[in-house]
């Protein structure tokens, strides 16, 4: 599997996630809050939802050893990021926008090997290392709405 530049991302994703799912079981959230507004959360949602029915076309393709589909199905996934909602970014913290710099590139990098090596061994470990970026993300971090006002 081609290295990726995202590898540092990566990394600090899942030393957050094992710091954060290291702390006692107790009901607390100890996770990183992001916040955000109404709309924001809507977004980031749906963008989510788009990965997670991404990732369940890919998987489906890949069972019917079609990868021409992997490539179809990838490839929007690794554009996403540039629609984050204007202002956004720069209320967010820098390692929450490199994991979905990362994520995005292993989209990327699955259409073009789907495309180019057509192997389905290559793509599920790259679906594994997306499906790294994502829990990552989700341990780190969690969405605090707040009033429009109060984000900045």
């Amino acid at each position: 599997m081609p290295r990726l530049p995202s590898r540092l991302a990566l990394a600090t994703a899942l030393v957050s996630a094992q710091l954060v799912s290291a702390a006692p079981l107790n009901g607390t959230d100890n996770r990183i809050p992001i916040n955000v507004t109404s709309q924001e959360r809507s977004h980031l949602l749906a963008e989510m939802r788009s990965f997670l029915q991404g990732l369940h076309n890919i998987f489906h393709a890949l069972a019917r050893n079609d990868m021409k589909a992997v490539a179809v199905e990838a490839r929007p996934l690794g554009k996403v990021l540039h629609h984050m909602p204007p202002g956004m970014r720069e209320r967010v913290p820098l390692a929450y926008v490199e994991m979905g710099w990362g994520l995005h590139e292993v989209f990327d990098v699955i259409a073009r090997d789907a495309e180019a090596k057509a192997d389905p061994t290559l793509t599920l470990g790259q679906l594994a290392e997306a499906l790294s970026y994502c829990s990552g993300c989700h341990d780190t971090y969690r969405l605090q709405v707040v009033p429009a006002r109060g984000t900045r």
